[in-house]
């Protein structure tokens, strides 16, 4: 027969070893909530969102444009900065940059500058100070974040006129279903097929798509957002907008080019 004092540790014992066991439990639990939650997080972080075109800037030949983009990720609430040079005579993309982080857009901008070896390679493009741009055209619109009816969709034309240098030129952004394995047709929204555009400068067409590429298969909208000129570079950035979580992406495109 056990004395009453070692039946009270045994029993003790025996509690403390079925607690011990249910809390592992409940962290294994919580571990995996925690998890999930911040995989959906990251989910709806790429959702709904139009980030910011911040600056634009030239090399002093114009041979090279910058952008450098920031904002707050719609969702997850993270900052999120991206930087881009690219070739005014090919239209070829020459550097890029991005970060996601749990800081501030301007930290992540500054970072982005300053961290090796971007500022010498921005300076051996001519891009350290460079010329800011003042966009010619810069659109506004009417919600902050974007829809569907934003953008052209399948047959549709639409002619901006930007003064360039002294006179109006009209810029003309012209959307066209082509073929594409979009695996989200039916996030498209009403009516929406995937697409792509030309973009026409006057009669100097730009851009224009034989075939969509891996990113831009579920784009099914296109809005003109910013004309950035010096000299007769130019740089044009458009939005495509494509299947999100609680509405359309509205993805940047920049396009670099030599007006003629």
């Amino acid at each position: 027969m056990l004395h009453p004092e070692r039946k009270s540790q045994d029993g003790a014992g025996f509690f403390g070893r079925i607690f011990c066991s249910l809390a592992q439990g409940v962290r294994s639990v919580m571990r995996h909530l925690l998890t999930l939650t911040l995989a959906a997080t990251v989910t709806l972080a790429a959702a709904n969102e139009r980030i910011p075109v911040n600056q634009v800037r030239f090399s002093p030949t114009s041979a090279r444009v910058m952008v450098l983009s920031s904002g707050v990720q719609d969702g997850s609430g993270l900052g999120t900065a991206s930087l881009k040079v690219f070739s005014t005579a090919t239209g070829g993309l020459l550097y890029s940059r991005q970060k996601t982080a749990d800081a501030l857009p301007n930290t992540l901008r500054w970072n982005l500058l300053t961290t090796p070896p971007t500022p010498a390679t921005l300076a051996a493009y001519g891009l350290t100070p460079g010329a800011v741009s003042a966009a010619k055209y810069n659109r506004v619109y009417p919600q902050p974040f974007p829809q569907w009816s934003d953008g052209l969709g399948a047959g549709q034309t639409g002619i901006t006129n930007v003064a360039l240098w002294s006179v109006l030129v009209p810029i003309k952004l012209s959307v066209y279903t082509l073929p594409s394995a979009c695996p989200y047709g039916d996030l498209l929204g009403p009516g929406n097929a995937p697409t792509g555009f030309s973009l026409t400068v006057n009669t100097q067409t730009i851009h224009q798509d034989l075939s969509l590429p891996t990113d831009r298969k579920c784009a099914a909208r296109y809005s003109l957002e910013r004309v950035d000129l010096h000299g007769n570079r130019v740089l044009v950035t458009v939005r495509a907008y494509g299947p999100g979580f609680e509405g359309p992406d509205a993805v940047p495109i920049f396009i670099a080019a030599t007006l003629r």
